[in-house]
C-alpha cells in the first residue's frame, strides 16, 4: 500500500513538474503582460533570455567580426547582422548597445530590416562623434529629445527657430524631418523628350520637377532570369513623402534561373493635374531586373543615394553628384578600373570591396570607362550637370563638414551616448508594426560606415552587450480585441 501510495506521489510530482516547464513555455511564447527583454550574454557567447534557448543569431557576416573573447566581440566591418527571434509579434523594440569606439568612428546606427526585396532597414543612431564635437564648441539648444546647434547664438528657443528658419543652404540635419518648400525660381517645362540610355540594375530612386506639365515616363526593362525567385516591379509616385500612384508588373513568366535574359518589356507611367513641386520615383525590384532605358519629357532626373550602372554598359559613362563622399565597387572582376571622380582618382582594385573618395567641390563629375559599377554617397547622381535636383537638405554623417558648405544651424534628434565604466551605452527604438519578419524573427543592422575589415587599418568597434526590449499587446489587451 505505501509502495503505490509513493508510485502516486511520484506521479503526481512529474505531472507537476510537466505542468510548471508547459506553463512556463507557455508564458514565454504568449508574454502575457506584453514586455520581454533578451540579452546578448557574450562571456557565453550566447544570445539568450535568462539562460534558456537562444533567441538572438550571431553577428554575421564571419569576416567583419572577430571570434568573441574575453566578453567581448570586435566589429571590424560595415555592416554587421543579427537575427532576433521572437514568439510572438511586437509593436516596438529598444536596441541598447553597450560598445567602445577606441578607433572613433564617426557615426554609428543601428537599425530592423523592413523591406527584404530592397533591403531597406530603419536606421536610428547609436553614436554620432561629428554632433558629440560640435556640442563641445557651438551654441546647444535642447527639448523633447531634440538638438539644436548654433554656430553663433540667434535663437533662444527651437520654436523660434521652426517659425522663422534661415536659409536652407545653413541648416543640416541629423535623424529629423524638416519640412521645406522646394520651389525652382524660373522653371519652365521641357519640350525635348529625353532619354537616359545607360543600362541600370535593380532598385533605385530619382527626383524629377513638375510644373504646368504631365509626369511622364517610359521604362524598358529586361529580367535577367539569373535567380529562381519572381521578378515583379512596381514603380512608386511620391510627393511630400506620401505615396500617391503606382504602376505594377508581373515577372515575365520565367521561373528558372537559365541566365537567359527576356523580352525587353514597357512599363509606362503618366499622370496629370499634379501640383508644383518635386516628386519621388522609385523603382522597386530585385537585382535580376534591368532598366535599359528611361524616357519621358521631364527635365530633372536625379538619382537619390544609390545606383547600379549594370554590365550592359558598353560606353563610357559620365555622371554628376553632389555628394561629398563617393563610395564605388563591383562584383565584376571585368569591371575592375580607375575612375574620375572630379579632379582625383579612384581606384577601384578588387571585387566586393568599397572604395571611397571625399570631394572637395559643391558638383563633381564621375567618369566610369566599364559597367556593373555600384556608385553611392551621401546625394543624388545625374547623367547630364543640368538634371541635378537635390531638394534635401545636408546630413550630418559620416562625411559631413559644416565649414566648406556654410552650414551655420544643425537639428537632430539624437542622445549622446552615456559612459559606463569605461564603456558607451547608446540607445535606438524601433517601429515593429511594418518591419519584415520571416519564421518569427526580424533582421538587425550594425551600421559603421567606412569601417572596412579587407583595409590595412587596425580599427574596429568593441562590443560588450546587446539587449533588446521588446513592448506589445498584453493578453488582456489581445482578448479585448479578438471579443470585439
Amino acid at each position: 500500500m505505501k509502495r503505490i501510495s509513493g508510485i502516486v506521489k511520484l506521479r503526481v510530482f512529474l505531472w507537476l513538474v510537466l505542468a510548471l516547464a508547459v506553463a512556463f513555455f507557455l508564458y514565454l511564447a504568449i508574454v502575457p503582460g506584453g514586455k520581454i527583454t533578451y540579452i546578448y550574454d557574450f562571456k557565453n557567447n550566447n544570445y539568450q533570455l535568462a539562460g534558456t534557448n537562444k533567441f538572438i543569431g550571431q553577428l554575421t557576416p564571419e569576416e567583419r567580426v572577430e571570434p568573441v573573447s574575453g566578453g567581448e566581440q570586435k566589429i571590424i566591418g560595415d555592416p554587421v547582422y543579427f537575427s532576433l527571434r521572437a514568439p510572438r509579434k511586437f509593436n516596438k523594440a529598444k536596441l541598447t548597445l553597450e560598445y567602445k569606439n577606441e578607433s572613433e568612428r564617426p557615426l554609428i546606427e543601428a537599425g530592423v530590416l523592413m523591406d527584404k526585396i530592397i533591403w531597406r532597414y530603419q536606421l536610428q543612431p547609436i553614436e554620432n562623434s561629428v554632433i558629440d564635437k560640435l556640442v563641445l564648441v557651438w551654441n546647444l539648444t535642447e527639448k523633447d529629445g531634440v538638438m539644436l546647434l548654433q554656430r553663433e547664438k540667434k535663437y533662444d528657443t527651437i520654436e523660434n527657430f521652426l517659425a522663422n528658419p534661415p536659409l536652407p543652404e545653413e541648416i543640416a540635419l541629423y535623424n529629423y524631418d524638416l519640412e521645406r518648400e522646394y520651389l525652382i525660381k524660373d522653371y519652365e517645362a521641357s519640350k525635348v523628350k529625353q532619354e537616359i540610355n545607360y543600362s541600370l540594375r535593380g532598385p533605385y530612386q530619382f527626383y524629377t520637377y513638375i510644373k504646368n506639365e504631365d509626369l511622364d515616363f517610359t521604362f524598358i526593362l529586361l529580367d535577367l532570369n539569373k535567380n529562381k525567385d519572381s521578378d515583379p516591379v512596381d514603380l512608386n509616385l511620391y510627393y511630400n513623402d506620401k505615396l500617391i500612384a503606382s504602376r505594377h508588373l508581373d515577372d515575365d513568366g520565367i521561373k528558372t534561373d537559365n541566365g537567359e535574359t527576356g523580352e525587353a518589356r514597357e512599363l509606362n507611367f503618366k499622370e496629370n493635374n499634379l501640383p508644383e513641386g518635386v516628386y519621388k520615383i522609385e523603382l522597386r525590384a530585385n537585382d535580376d531586373i534591368i532598366t535599359k532605358k528611361i524616357a519621358t519629357s521631364q527635365s530633372k532626373v536625379s538619382f537619390l543615394n544609390r545606383i547600379w550602372l549594370a554590365n550592359e554598359n558598353d560606353k563610357d559613362i559620365s555622371l554628376f553628384t553632389d555628394s561629398q563622399l563617393i563610395n564605388a565597387q563591383t562584383i565584376n572582376p571585368g569591371s575592375l578600373q580607375t575612375i574620375k571622380a572630379g579632379d582625383k582618382e579612384l581606384k577601384i582594385s578588387s571585387t566586393y570591396r568599397q572604395f571611397s573618395r571625399m570631394m572637395e567641390n559643391k558638383v563633381s563629375e564621375i567618369k566610369i570607362a566599364k559597367g556593373d559599377i555600384i556608385l553611392s554617397g551621401s546625394g543624388v547622381f545625374s547623367f547630364n550637370s543640368e538634371n541635378l535636383l537635390d531638394p534635401n537638405f545636408k546630413k550630418v554623417d559620416e562625411s559631413f563638414s559644416a565649414n566648406p558648405v556654410g552650414i551655420n544651424y544643425i537639428l537632430a534628434k539624437y542622445k549622446i551616448p552615456e559612459e559606463k565604466d569605461g564603456w558607451k551605452v547608446g540607445e535606438a527604438e524601433f517601429d515593429l508594426n511594418n518591419a519584415y519578419r520571416e519564421w518569427n524573427k526580424n533582421s538587425f543592422i550594425i551600421s559603421i560606415p567606412g569601417l572596412k575589415a579587407d583595409d590595412e587599418i587596425k580599427d574596429n568597434i568593441i562590443i560588450k552587450n546587446i539587449e533588446i526590449e521588446l513592448e506589445g499587446k498584453t493578453l488582456r489587451e489581445k482578448l479585448k480585441e479578438i471579443f470585439k
